[in-house]
């Protein structure tokens, strides 16, 4: 089988790998005694435009899963007309400890769009089911510093990538 350009079907896949669909700087900390795990989406930066016209209108949807079930669904405001939003935005989800190390964080940043549904841009994946390893390291230096705030940058993913690997990506929307 052949893709892009002649090209054997492998190579064809890891160039449309190479689409950069942007990044997410997160801040994850756990509180054990509130059983809290709080979230902080500070910005996002060089994310895939989906509206050429006008810009994007970047927001991001947290959905926390425990297991493989959906339990909870938070989302930022959206930011009119940029690729580089800025959120400082926080979510506080309720966590028991015992229940920590079967949770998932979904993060799916869209494009806003009043006409129809929301523009896919990218997605990841941290806790459990973690989508790559950039953030299983996140997620256990979470785990391994309670109570104190513990902040990255993570690439976005597509979301065949993410529904891959993680089984976690699968139960949201």
């Amino acid at each position: 089988m052949e893709g892009l350009q002649g090209l054997p079907w492998p190579c064809f896949l890891s160039l449309q790998n190479e689409v950069e669909l942007g990044e997410l700087l997160l801040s994850l900390n756990y509180l054990p005694s509130a059983g809290r795990l709080n979230v902080d989406v500070i910005r996002a930066k060089q994310l895939l435009q989906t509206d050429v016209s006008q810009g994007s209108d970047p927001f991001v949807k947290i959905q926390l899963v425990h297991g493989l079930k959906l339990v909870k669904t938070k989302k930022t405001s959206f930011l009119k007309g940029t690729i580089d939003p800025f959120y400082n935005e926080s979510f506080s989800f309720k966590v028991p400890q015992e229940e920590l190390e079967n949770a998932s964080l979904v993060f799916t940043v869209f494009g806003h769009n009043m006409k129809s549904s929301n523009d896919f841009i990218g997605r990841i994946v941290i806790g459990q089911y973690s989508s790559g390893p950039s953030e299983s390291n996140h997620w256990r230096r979470m785990l391994n510093t309670h109570r104190t705030a513990v902040g990255q940058w993570h690439s976005l993913r597509s979301r065949a990538e993410c529904d891959r690997v993680s089984p976690a990506s699968l139960e949201v929307t």
